[in-house]
């Protein structure tokens, strides 16, 4: 459940307290900011959840989700697409089929993310992500 409130927020704070995650949530990141740059009152929502392990590569493009425990920020996650394309791909049988994927980039670190309708993989640097395409549909990004 609280990975799929994450999964759904434009911009959030997730602070860590004790067993337990309280979330504030933003229609933006420029409210976040504001939040914390000027203490205004601009969230759109907040949640108390169950602590348990997250994952951040699933997020909608472009959200600002900042972790933060004891006051003290622990990280930052954002994805933001670098490209989006229909590509058409042979199978191991030699069907031909259609596939539209969104590589998005991580603004924190060096990784990337791939997804489409079929599969969302995470990748720690553009090599990683390259050899996959290669192989599977045997194609190269132009980014």
């Amino acid at each position: 459940m609280l990975q799929d409130r994450v999964n759904e927020l434009n911009s959030a704070i997730l602070e860590i307290k004790d067993n337990k995650i309280y979330i504030t949530g933003f229609t933006r990141e420029e409210m976040l900011q504001r939040y914390l740059d000027h203490g205004t009152q601009c969230f759109s929502s907040k949640g108390l959840y169950d602590y348990q392990e997250l994952e951040f590569h699933n997020i909608k493009s472009n959200a600002l989700i900042i972790i933060m425990k004891n006051g003290k920020e622990l990280g930052r996650h954002q994805y933001k697409p670098i490209q989006k394309e229909t590509i058409q791909y042979k199978d191991e049988e030699g069907k031909t089929f259609s596939l539209t994927f969104t590589v998005r980039k991580s603004t924190y670190s060096d990784q990337y993310h791939f997804s489409s309708e079929r599969s969302s993989e995470l990748f720690n640097s553009k090599e990683e992500l390259d050899a996959f395409l290669q192989e599977k549909f045997s194609i190269k990004l132009a980014v």
